[in-house]
This record gives structure tokens, C-alpha cells and sequence, in this order.
């Protein structure tokens, strides 16, 4: 496999509160290559959208990105001045948010704040600029964009804003876009018309997705790889296929059982039990272990890293080799008992 367009590792994003220090991100790793769509996928308070803001560099007072490394193209995103990113924010990499509504300025028509980041990025005239305003509206599914290029954002529906969001996030061809929650707040129906012309836009401009997100329907759907997210961390990172098939960390296992399937028969979902961690106060040990079914003496005392537990599959729990299968009947999957050897369970 190439080289990654952009690599993650070991990245530290803390907030210092009167309550205390929170680990939003806590030492996150992953990769994300040319073409492909990366699925970062947790629950709420995992760390998912604080991870995206640490590599755009919009993290603010009282946050601050303690560590790590965020090399895109082989260069440290974080070693560089601040004029440097506003140069490749939007231009190379573009980040789509969650609230359209909050993220668009009502003063100003759509078309002027698509016009606006072409303009900032690109040697062109304004008549350029308008003249690609409006093919990118038209790229996104916005109808008539000759007249809808004039309007406000509160005269789109939801779907329309999420579309005109889409288009200024592509204004300039970026190299990487990153999706954040794309579809809050959106019908099922809206929800499959904007991943489809995502999709159809990752192919035309051969972009590089990371696709923020806490259904793992959608990761089914649309992505390559993924990387399950927890207590600020990454826990899990392997292809789709094999994710869904065989997961190997038992939060990821957590949340194939939440999923509702059809099997004939309506059948109990199996929440995950308990609440996400607090980030100002991480337990002991392996942060999911309060939460965890199979957790052991080990598990509260050792915080297991990241690791390869087989080809391209890597997983941060120490019985990670020690899981079978999920049944297709059932939902559920068996655990083989093994002992622990350097951190990790072997069959």
C-alpha cells in the first residue's frame, strides 16, 4: 500500500477547566489514504469531532494540542505557523461541519460565502468565481442555482444548507475533506441524497474522505476503513469487511449488538451497558473496562495500546485474539479464555 496522504499518531488534545484537565483526544493514531473514506465512528464524548478541529488546528483557549504528530504529505501540520494553515485549510483540506445553520453566515447569500473561499484560494477574477459558484451548486444538487445562488440560508431547508455547506467545502478541490456528523439532524431519505453526492464528488475530484459519524450503518455504507473511536482514543482500526465481520475490541462488538438487524424476527437490542467515560477523570487501566463484560483483574490495571492483532487489523485491548466471530443467527460471539501475554491475549 502507498503512502498515507495524511498520518495521525500519538495526537494529545487536552482542555484546561476549573473542573479540571479534560483528555478529548488522548493519543490518537490512523491513517488516511489517497481516494479512500475513513470512518471515525464512537459515541458522543469519544473524542471523534475534537480529533477532526486537532488536525484543521481549530482548537482554542481553554484546548491546546499537547503532542504528537499530524503529517500531511509528509509534513507536521502541527509544526507549522498559523499563516501557513490558513493557507491549506479549505484550499487542501476542508472540513464540512454538523450545523449548517450554525456554520453558515445568515447576513451573507450563499453564493457570496462560496464565492468568498474560491476567492481566498484561488487566482480568479470575481466573474470566475460566481461562474464556479454556481457549478458547484449545481454539482451538489441545489436546483436552479442561477436564482438560489442569491438567497440566505434561512430561506434553504436543512438539506439545502447541508448541500450549500458541501459545496464551499469543495470550492477548491481539496485534497481531504472531513465530514463531521454531515447528516444531524436530516430524514433518512435527505441522509442517503447527501452521502450519494458525496460519494459521486469523492470520484469526480478524487478526494480523500474522514467521515465523522456515530452510525455504523452509514460506516457499512460508505466507508473503507475504519476507526472505532473511545475515551478520546482510537481502540479499533481495520477495513469495513472485516470490522463488521470479525470485530476485535469489545466496544466495537458493543456497538454491532446495539444495531437493530433483520433476521426474520424482531429481536432485543443489547445496548452497551453504562455511560462513556468521563474525559477530566479516565479510569484506571483500560478506559472501556467499567463497561466491559469480559473485562478481568488485567484490564483495570494495564492501558493497553493500539496494536496489530492480525494482517491490517490493529485493536487496544489485551484479549483482542482471544474473540471468535459474531454469529449471523444470533449477534452475539464466543470468547475463546486464553492467557495474557505481553499485553495481549493470544488463541
Amino acid at each position: 500500500m502507498s503512502d498515507p496522504i495524511l498520518s495521525v499518531r500519538n495526537l494529545v488534545t487536552r482542555f484546561y477547566t476549573d473542573e479540571g484537565t479534560v483528555k478529548a483526544v488522548d493519543g490518537s493514531s490512523f491513517d488516511l489514504h489517497e481516494g479512500e473514506t475513513l470512518g471515525i465512528v464512537g459515541e458522543s464524548g469519544s473524542g471523534k469531532s475534537v480529533t477532526a478541529l486537532s488536525v484543521m488546528r481549530l482548537i482554542d483557549d481553554p484546548g491546546r494540542i499537547e503532542s504528537g504528530s499530524v503529517r500531511y504529505n509528509g509534513d507536521d501540520l502541527l509544526e507549522k505557523s498559523e499563516a501557513e494553515m490558513r493557507a491549506i485549510r479549505g484550499n487542501e483540506i476542508s472540513m464540512m461541519f454538523q450545523d449548517p445553520m450554525t456554520s453558515l453566515n445568515p447576513v451573507f447569500t450563499i453564493g457570496e460565502q462560496i464565492r468568498r473561499v474560491i476567492l481566498r484560494h484561488q487566482d480568479v477574477s470575481k466573474q470566475e468565481a460566481h461562474e464556479r459558484t454556481i457549478s458547484l451548486m449545481t454539482d451538489v444538487g441545489i436546483p436552479e442555482p442561477e436564482a438560489r445562488v442569491d438567497s440566505y440560508p434561512h430561506q434553504f431547508s436543512g438539506g439545502m444548507r447541508q448541500r450549500a455547506l458541501l459545496a464551499m467545502a469543495i470550492s477548491c478541490e481539496p485534497d481531504i475533506l472531513i465530514a463531521d456528523e454531515p447528516t444531524t439532524a436530516l430524514d433518512v431519505t435527505i441522509e442517503a441524497q447527501i452521502f450519494e453526492v458525496l460519494d459521486d464528488l469523492q470520484e469526480k475530484y478524487g478526494m480523500s474522505i474522514i467521515l465523522i459519524t456515530h452510525d455504523l450503518g452509514v460506516v457499512a455504507g460508505t466507508c473503507d476503513r475504519v476507526a472505532v473511536a473511545y475515551g478520546g482514543r482510537i481502540v479499533e482500526r481495520a477495513d469495513v469487511d472485516d470490522l463488521f465481520e470479525n470485530p476485535r475490541h469489545p466496544y466495537t462488538r458493543g456497538l454491532m449488538r446495539s444495531l437493530p438487524t433483520l433476521r426474520g424476527q424482531m429481536d432485543r437490542l443489547v445496548p452497551v451497558k453504562g455511560d462513556v467515560p468521563n474525559l477530566a477523570a479516565l479510569p484506571s487501566g483500560c478506559s472501556f473496562h467499567p463497561r466491559c463484560p469480559h473485562a478481568t483483574d488485567a484490564c483495570r490495571e494495564y492501558d493497553p495500546e493500539l496494536r496489530s492483532v492480525e494482517p491490517n487489523r490493529e485493536a487496544a485491548c489485551i484479549h483482542a485474539r482471544g474473540y471468535g466471530p459474531i454469529s449471523k443467527e444470533t449477534g452475539t460471539a464466543p470468547r475463546t479464555e486464553a492467557a495474557t501475554d505481553g499485553g495481549v491475549v493470544d488463541d
